[in-house]
C-alpha cells in the first residue's frame, strides 16, 4: 500500500488530541467523507478518511539536525527555518496510506498536518521529506486553507531549486514531482532570470498536475506556437536516479505568462 509521510517539529510536552484533528479537518474541508472512531495502539493514534488511514506517531528525539540543515540553509519561504527548528525536542510522524492515487494521498496528508497545527500550540514546523522543504507552521496552514481541497500548495509539495551555472544561463530543477507520481523537471540553459525560471517551473508542474503526464519526450512547450522549449527525457545532471523532464530552451524565445500549452 502507498504510503506518504511528513514530520511535524514540537515542542516540549505537545498536546495532541486526536478529537480535536478531526473536528478542525472536518470543519475546515466539509467534503472529506467524515473520519472513523480514533484507535490508539502502541504509542500511535490512527483513524480513517474514506479509504485512507491516517496515522500519527509521537517520537521522544527530535527529527536528526542533519536531515534539516540543507532544507533550512536554502529555505526562501521561511528564512528564519534554522533559528527556530533547533530548539525542538520532538517530532510526531504523519503518515498517510491508501491505494488513492499520489495526488489525492499528498492533499489527505497535507489537511491532516495543517490540523495538527491548528490544535497543537507546540508545533514549531514542518519537514516536508518528499521535497526536502521546510516549512513554517502559519505558511503550511494558510496555503493548506486557501489552496484544498481543489487547488495545489506547490510550494509545500515541490522543491524549485535555480541558479546560474558557469556559463552564465540558469540552472534548475525540481524535487518533489515523483512523489506525485509524475517525472522531476530540470534545466541548464535557460536565458530566464531565476525569479523567471522559478516561475516557470511552478507553472509546468501546475500544468502535469492539472493534466497529468500528457507531456512526452521530443514534445514542446510554450505560451505561443512561436515558443518552443524542446522537452526531452533524460538522464538527471543534479543526482536524480530516475529519468527527468529537461527543457531544453536552444534557439526558443522566453515568455513571462505562467500558462502552458503543449505543442
Amino acid at each position: 500500500m502507498p504510503v506518504s509521510i511528513a514530520f511535524v517539529a514540537l515542542a516540549d510536552k505537545p498536546k495532541i488530541s486526536g478529537a480535536a484533528i478531526t473536528r478542525d479537518l472536518a470543519a475546515t474541508w466539509p467534503s472529506l467523507p467524515a473520519a472513523s472512531e480514533l484507535e490508539a495502539k502502541g504509542g500511535t493514534l490512527s483513524f480513517r478518511v474514506g479509504p485512507s488511514l491516517v496515522v500519527l506517531g509521537l517520537m521522544p528525539a527530535p527529527i536528526p539536525w542533519g536531515d534539516l540543515e540543507g532544507p533550512c540553509a536554502t529555505s526562501w519561504l521561511w528564512p528564519k527555518a534554522a533559528e527556530e527548528l533547533r530548539p525542538h525536542r520532538q517530532h510526531l510522524i504523519v503518515t498517510v496510506m491508501s491505494d488513492e492515487p499520489p495526488l489525492a494521498q499528498t492533499k489527505l496528508l497535507t489537511q491532516a498536518v495543517a490540523s495538527i497545527i491548528a490544535t497543537c500550540p507546540q508545533t514549531i514546523g514542518v519537514y516536508w521529506g518528499n521535497a526536502t522543504l521546510v516549512i513554517s507552521p502559519p505558511v503550511f496552514r494558510e496555503f493548506a486553507v486557501e489552496m484544498l481541497p481543489d487547488g495545489v500548495p506547490l510550494p509545500m509539495w515541490v522543491d524549485f531549486r535555480v541558479g546560474p551555472g558557469p556559463d552564465g544561463k540558469m540552472n534548475g530543477f525540481t524535487h518533489g514531482m515523483q512523489a506525485l507520481g509524475l517525472m522531476e523537471i530540470e534545466t541548464q540553459n535557460s536565458p530566464e532570470s531565476a525569479g523567471g525560471l522559478r516561475e516557470r517551473l511552478m507553472s509546468l508542474c501546475g500544468y502535469l498536475l492539472e493534466n497529468g503526464p500528457v507531456i512526452k519526450d521530443g514534445d514542446t512547450v510554450g505560451e505561443s506556437a512561436q515558443e518552443r522549449i524542446r522537452v526531452v527525457y533524460s538522464p538527471s545532471a543534479f543526482g536524480n536516479k530516475e529519468r527527468v523532464m529537461r527543457l531544453d530552451y536552444s534557439g526558443a524565445s522566453t515568455g513571462r505568462k505562467p500558462w502552458w500549452k503543449v505543442w
